[in-house]
C-alpha cells in the first residue's frame, strides 16, 4: 500500500507515520509525508498512491481545497482534523473517513480496516461523487446515477439524464463509500435497491434486474439469495 500523509507539523506527521507503520506493517510499500498544499499536489502528479491521510489546515490554508480535488481521484482520503465541524461536509464528498484530533492508534486502525467495508458506516456515506475533467471539478449528486458499471480500473457512472461519465475509482474502492442501499449485483454493477423494479428469471442460470428506469442489468446467480433476503 502506498501512502501520502499531508500535514504541516512535521512532527505530528512523523507520529502519524508511526502509527501507520505499526499497523500496516509488511502491507506497506511507501509512506511519505509532505507539509504543505503546493507540494502534497506536485507529489500527487508524479506518484501514484492508494491512501491519502490530509489535514485540513495547513499553513493556514484549506485542505478542503484540495479534497475536492483528490476525492475525484483513485486513490481513498482519510482526513485527520481538528476541524471537525467539517466532518459531514467532508464525508459527503466521498472521503473514505474522518479522524478528529486527538487521534489515536485505534482511531487509524479502523479507518484502514474500511477499505475492506462492503458499505459506508451509516450517516458516513457519499452524496456526491466529484468528477475530474480536464481542469475542471464536476460534482454529481448520487441520486442522479441510475447505477455503475465497471470499467476495468474506472467505474462509468450511468446519469439520469443519459449521459456517461467516467469516474477514476474502481468499483471496489465506490463499495465503501456507498450508503447500504446499494448492492453489487454483478461483479461489474452496482445499483440503488430502490431504483430496481423487479428481477427477471431468465432461464439456465441467468437473471437480469429491471430498474424503474427501464434499463435491464445482469445478476450474477450468486447474488439472487442476498437480493430476494432484502425483499426484491
Amino acid at each position: 500500500m502506498r501512502i501520502l500523509i499531508v500535514e504541516d507539523e512535521r512532527p505530528t506527521a512523523e507520529d502519524i507515520k508511526f502509527l501507520v507503520e505499526e499497523i500496516l506493517q509488511k502491507e506497506i510499500t511507501s509512506i511519505h509525508i509532505e507539509v504543505t498544499l503546493d507540494s502534497a499536489l506536485i507529489y500527487l502528479k508524479e506518484k501514484p498512491i492508494d491512501v491519502l491521510l490530509l489535514d485540513l489546515n495547513l499553513n493556514s490554508k484549506d485542505g478542503f481545497q484540495l479534497l475536492k480535488q483528490v476525492v475525484s481521484q483513485s486513490f481513498h482520503t482519510i482526513v485527520i482534523s481538528a476541524n471537525i465541524n467539517r466532518a459531514i461536509e467532508a464525508f459527503e464528498y466521498g472521503v473514505l473517513d474522518f479522524i478528529p484530533k486527538p487521534y489515536n492508534i485505534e482511531r487509524l486502525k479502523a479507518a484502514f480496516q474500511r477499505l475492506k467495508s462492503s458499505h459506508a458506516l451509516d450517516g458516513h456515506s457519499i452524496k456526491y461523487l466529484s468528477v475530474k475533467k480536464g481542469f475542471e471539478i464536476k460534482v454529481i449528486p448520487l441520486e442522479e446515477i441510475k447505477y455503475f458499471k465497471s470499467a476495468n480500473i474506472y467505474t462509468e457512472l450511468y446519469l439520469k439524464n443519459d449521459q456517461t461519465i467516467i469516474y477514476d475509482k474502481s468499483i471496489k474502492q465506490i463499495i465503501p463509500l456507498l450508503p447500504s442501499n446499494y448492492y453489487r449485483i454483478h461483479k461489474s454493477f452496482i445499483v440503488d435497491r430502490n431504483n430496481v423494479e423487479s428481477i427477471q428469471i431468465l432461464g439456465g442460470g441467468k437473471y437480469r434486474a429491471i430498474l424503474k428506469s427501464g434499463d435491464c442489468l445482469p445478476v450474477s446467480r450468486n447474488k439472487i439469495n442476498m437480493l430476494k433476503s432484502i425483499g426484491i
